[in-house]
């Protein structure tokens, strides 16, 4: 079971460290005061409509950036349409849909916008299937 926000707010830097956390135990330690303190209100979140204003919400976490603030918008909070880019679904999408000869060319908003167009609201289910067969297939 993973502990509350409270078990983990009684935890120092050096407790995440000693529990493997490596580099993330600063960043950790941060995410957990910024929740305690509300200043990033998780339950806000979770009744929020607005993907972008989510992803918004999200990335003000200490070292979230857009592909963890996706990640956790798919596969935590069931946002069906966020669509995490990695360097595989980059060169996945690049490879089907995009075909620049220079996919490190390719910008987010690009492939944010390819996806959007293409599956709609289902975007992050199809994510999931393009990352599977990149991985496969590249």
């Amino acid at each position: 079971m993973f502990p509350t926000i409270k078990e983990m707010s009684k935890l120092s830097v050096a407790d995440f460290r000693q529990l493997g956390c490596g580099f993330r135990d600063k960043r950790l330690y941060k995410t957990t005061q910024m929740i305690l303190s509300n200043e990033v209100g998780l339950d806000k979140i979770i009744k929020m409509d607005n993907t972008e204003e989510i992803r918004n919400e999200l990335l003000k976490l200490d070292g979230v950036g857009e592909k963890v603030a996706d990640c956790i918008m798919l596969f935590a909070l069931k946002r069906r349409d966020a669509f995490p880019i990695d360097v595989w679904v980059r060169r996945v999408m690049n490879t089907l849909y995009i075909h620049n000869e220079d996919e490190t060319k390719v910008s987010k908003k690009d492939i944010q916008n390819e996806a959007n167009k293409l599956f709609g609201d289902i975007s992050g289910v199809a994510q999931q299937y393009l990352f599977y067969w990149a991985r496969e297939n590249f």
